[in-house]
């Protein structure tokens, strides 16, 4: 990745590994990276979207860490197939339960 915008002198991208795997220090090694982060992209997949584990580590991660957050959806291009409508109607729905999970899980009081 390489680009003549200054914006972007400063930038590092730190691909860590996977949370939630058989390898616990695969989780620990993120965990570890969390704190020098100026943004927090979390990814989820289209085909098993905002499971438990995910949802409990992302609270976590916002409570603990007060970092900006962005979910991204993976693998949307496997839904391309479900339906006339190149999958947009799953796509949606994808997104959508995406939406309502993650609102729930990172709701703060308002009090």
């Amino acid at each position: 990745l390489s680009s003549d915008l200054s914006l972007l002198e400063d930038l590092t991208i730190v691909d860590t590994p996977g949370t939630n795997a058989v390898w616990v220090d695969h989780t620990e090694t993120t965990l570890n990276l969390l704190p020098s982060a100026d943004l927090i992209v979390f990814v989820t997949s289209s085909d098993r979207p905002m499971s438990h584990s995910e949802g409990s580590l992302l609270k976590s991660i916002v409570e603990k860490y007060r970092k900006p957050v962005m979910i991204l959806v993976n693998k949307m291009d496997l839904l391309a197939m479900s339906g006339g409508d190149h999958g947009a109607a799953e796509k949606k729905k994808v997104t959508d339960f995406v939406k309502q999970h993650a609102q729930q899980w990172l709701a703060h009081d308002q009090d």
